[in-house]
């Protein structure tokens, strides 16, 4: 499968590492592998880098985009409101506010600060600053330097998994969501507002405390600090980590807008990587701020001096790859209209070697049109000659010997008859002509008078044909 980019997460939990790779593809992202390297910091440096090289190898993946997530107990989550005036020089305003911090001259912080809400109309900036001492974060990128790796971005667990949610929400960024990251030996739980963090607290869990009760008492202490606006609803809380699962089934149905981090995710993954999702959640949030665009909040707490920058030309096999793509694409594009042009072209160059052909056809039909249209006409006469001929030869078996006609015309089947028969013979001539198979409708149409000359009733009748 063609991937476009890969992100490694290694997230510290403990005495442990935590390691996943996300992949970008056309489709979205698929979570190709997880590892957990226990007590890496108690075994042989050695045996620990074998184990990580041999992850890399495995993914073939390079080591330019390694997100790592620092422990929630290292890092020091600050919210600032700071005079809209100093927007312009915002950055060089927080290195003050960071100094002022810092607890002794020789003790420094490194930090980085994200705006959490910045409308026009407010008059204040409230700003999001993370921090950890610099000691703290250089020691842990001596020991993973060591190992082989260097990270090119370093933020809070809790951070990446808050990025993580809030890509994957459909329309609900501007609403208020709890999430919880539940450890073995405890829980760090933070509020998203407005597509923000605007607060996390991390909390031991006590010996006899259940999952339940834990995750109970840590929101009621962060519903107090938020202070929640009078039409503002928690619109869901969210359980993420080792314990989730268990946290869960606890609370039943006492909570019904709780749901799993995993069930909100939409990246592609094996079975058996999805078995592993409640633990390896936060290492894939670090790795999905590796391959995300635009990310809700980016926070990075790895010194400038320190960070990995690809070089122009490293860009020129992306570029390349890029159009090559763009050009097949293109391709695939026009293919189906410049295979219709040279189909239309082969059948225009058949149908004029055809025309000759076709002429003569379309001759050969208007003759044979004509000739139809002739032989019905002859038909026709032919049909009503015989159709007289054929009434004639009736009349002349009806009526009587001293009766004759002096008329006959059939007009579209409708026949006149004119003549003359002895007064005795005249007045019974329609029941006579009725009795013909050929006739029907018999009626005098004029009045009948007699001939003088002959002594006769002349007649005039009319009918209609059976056939």
């Amino acid at each position: 499968m063609f991937y476009l980019k890969a992100g490694v997460g290694i997230e510290i939990r403990g005495e442990d590492l935590l390691i996943s790779c996300l992949k970008r593809n056309f489709t979205g992202g698929v979570f190709t592998k997880y590892v957990r390297i226990a007590g890496y910091r108690q075994r042989e440096p050695e045996q620990v880098r074998h184990e990580i090289d041999g992850f890399f190898k495995g993914e073939k993946v390079s080591r330019d985009n390694i997100v790592l997530g620092i422990p929630r107990k290292d890092v020091i989550l600050r919210y600032l409101d700071l005079p809209r005036e100093v927007e312009d020089n915002l950055k060089q305003v927080m290195a003050y506010q960071v100094q002022s911090f810092e607890p002794t001259e020789e003790e420094k912080l490194y930090y980085d600060f994200a705006l959490i809400k910045n409308a026009k109309a407010d008059k204040k900036l409230q700003v999001l600053v993370v921090m950890i001492r610099k000691s703290s974060l250089d020691a842990h990128l001596q020991v993973l330097n060591q190992l082989g790796v260097r990270p090119s971005m370093v933020t809070a667990g809790s951070v990446a998994l808050a990025n993580m949610l809030l890509g994957a929400l459909d329309g609900g960024k501007d609403k208020t969501f709890l999430l919880a990251d539940l450890k073995h030996d405890g829980m760090e739980l933070v509020v998203l507002r407005g597509g923000a963090l605007v607060y996390g607290r991390e909390s031991a869990r006590p010996g006899e405390c259940s999952a339940k009760q834990l995750l109970l008492n840590e929101i009621e202490i962060a519903v107090g600090k938020v202070r929640l606006d009078p039409e503002e609803t928690i619109e869901g809380i969210i359980l993420a980590g080792e314990e989730s699962e268990t946290a869960l089934e606890e609370l039943g149905e006492e909570m019904p807008g709780c749901e799993l981090m995993g069930s909100r995710l939409r990246f592609q993954m094996s079975p058996q990587n999805r078995s592993q999702l409640k633990e390896a959640i936060t290492s894939l949030g670090l790795a999905y701020a590796g391959i995300a665009r635009g990310l809700s909040m980016k926070l990075n707490l790895l010194p400038s001096d320190q960070r990995l920058r690809q070089k122009r030309w490293a860009y020129i096999p992306t570029i390349i790859l890029g159009l090559c793509l763009a050009f097949i694409l293109a391709g695939f594009g026009f293919r189906q209209m410049i295979q219709q042009k040279v189909l239309i072209g082969k059948l225009d160059q058949e149908i004029k070697a055809l025309d000759a052909s076709t002429n003569r056809v379309r001759k050969l039909r208007i003759e044979m049109v004509d000739i139809e249209k002739r032989v019905s006409s002859v038909g026709e006469v032919l049909n009503k000659r015989d159709q007289n001929l054929e009434i004639l030869r009736a009349l002349t078996g009806l009526l009587p010997s001293d009766t004759y006609l002096t008329l006959f015309r059939n007009q579209d089947c409708t026949i006149t008859m004119q003549g003359q028969s002895p007064p005795a013979s005249s007045s019974d001539l329609i029941s006579k002509i009725e009795q013909s198979p050929l006739l029907k409708d018999v009626i005098t149409t004029t009045a009948t008078f007699k001939n003088m000359q002959t002594g006769k009733d002349v007649f005039t009748l009319s009918s209609k044909c059976e056939k």
